[in-house]
C-alpha cells in the first residue's frame, strides 16, 4: 500500500498517528509541508491571477485598436459590426476582470 492508494480519511488517521506514537516531532515536518503546500497554491492562484490580467489587458488593446480610427467621430459613423465587436470584446474583458476578481478575493 501506497499513500496515493489512501483515502482523505485514511490519510488524516495516518497523520495523527504519526504525530502521537512517532518518537520524532513529525508535527514540525507536518507543519513545515503545510507552509509548502499553502505557498504552492499561492503561487497556483497567482500564476492563473496573472494569466486572466494579460488576457484582459490582451483583450482591452484589441478594443483600443479598433475604435482608434473613429475617435472623435460621431457613435453614428462607426459601422454596427465595429460596435458589436467592440461590445463583445468588452463582455469578455468584464468577466475575465471578475474570474481575476473572485481569484484575488477582492
Amino acid at each position: 500500500m501506497t499513500l496515493k492508494d489512501c483515502t482523505k480519511a485514511e490519510l488524516l488517521w495516518l497523520i495523527d498517528w504519526m504525530c502521537t506514537h512517532s518518537m520524532f516531532r513529525h508535527d514540525l515536518e507536518i507543519e513545515r509541508a503545510l507552509n509548502d503546500l499553502e505557498f504552492e497554491r499561492t503561487r497556483k492562484r497567482l500564476d492563473e491571477a496573472r494569466r486572466l490580467h494579460e488576457k484582459s489587458a490582451r483583450l482591452r488593446r484589441q478594443y483600443v485598436e479598433l475604435l482608434t480610427p473613429y475617435e472623435g467621430k460621431p457613435i453614428l459613423d462607426v459601422p454596427a459590426d465595429v460596435l458589436d465587436h467592440a461590445s463583445a470584446i468588452l463582455e469578455e474583458v468584464q468577466v475575465l476582470d471578475k474570474k481575476w476578481s473572485r481569484l484575488m478575493k477582492v
